[in-house]
């Protein structure tokens, strides 16, 4: 089931309409969210404002493992984010929010549960709140899941990774902290450090990663977790990343400086 099983086709107010901020709701090492209020038609929507903090004010800044999926920018903009220059960092902090939006759009066309996206902003994008009236929804590490439930949920997120996968992405830092609880549903958010498994050559070792980080939530309540053979249901064997890392091994790049 996809986001748009939680969201009704006509859940965001359209036309004319204004935006009125009530409050921040989180404030993260990257980042902050706040909850906007829009107001037109004679309803409201509640949205959620992510607003990426400046570069130099960001507490995670080692992201070259994450550059390989952000695409080729221009030659002066490539050459100063390897130097570490002011500049760089200015185009790499651009790049850092476009990746995530670019995420989310691909994740909720694809039909994973997502919050549905709704602008792109200069310095972050606004999407759907995910809560009951003014209150967010909780992270899955703030919930104690039954057994039962547990199961149920795990297969669940492994049918969203199959989708993850089925669109060439890792998430690449997937948690029970990167998860939210609604209406008895898992919804995934946080994809600034999402990677293409075509190109990036650690795509394999963070799937990897999340199963496994992910998976520790689940273990806990006694659900079995076998990394080999959900990389088996997902589609995503070690042959078939080695394989297309092969196919997408790009030519070497000349040029002068």
């Amino acid at each position: 089931m996809a986001s748009r099983d939680l969201f009704p086709d006509d859940w965001l107010v359209t036309g004319a309409y204004r935006d009125t901020r009530l409050g921040v709701i989180k404030t993260g090492k990257e980042s902050e969210v706040h909850l906007v209020a829009r107001a037109g038609s004679g309803r409201t929507t509640l949205l959620a404002e992510k607003r990426f903090k400046a570069y130099d004010r960001r507490s995670f800044q080692n992201n070259w493992m994450y550059r390989g999926v952000w695409g080729e920018g221009t030659y002066r903009e490539d050459r100063a984010m390897k130097k570490n220059t002011r500049f760089g960092h200015q185009a790499a902090h651009a790049r850092w929010i476009g990746q995530e939006w670019d995420s989310l759009v691909l994740f909720h066309d694809a039909g994973v549960t997502v919050p549905p996206p709704v602008e792109r902003l200069d310095d972050g994008y606004l999407m759907a709140f995910v809560g009951e009236a003014e209150r967010a929804a909780p992270r899955l590490s703030e919930v104690d899941l039954p057994p039962a439930i547990a199961r149920r949920v795990w297969d669940e997120l492994l049918d969203e990774l199959a989708l993850l996968v089925s669109a060439d992405r890792v998430h690449g830092d997937l948690s029970a902290y990167n998860v939210l609880w609604w209406r008895e549903r898992a919804v995934l958010i946080d994809f600034s450090q999402t990677v293409e498994i075509v190109t990036h050559p650690a795509a394999h070792e963070l799937l990897v990663r999340d199963i496994t980080t992910l998976g520790r939530y689940f273990t806990r309540r006694g659900v079995a977790i076998d990394v080999d053979r959900i990389l088996q249901r997902i589609g995503a064997d070690a042959h078939r990343f080695a394989s297309q890392q092969m196919r997408a091994r790009p030519p070497e790049r000349r040029g002068v400086s």
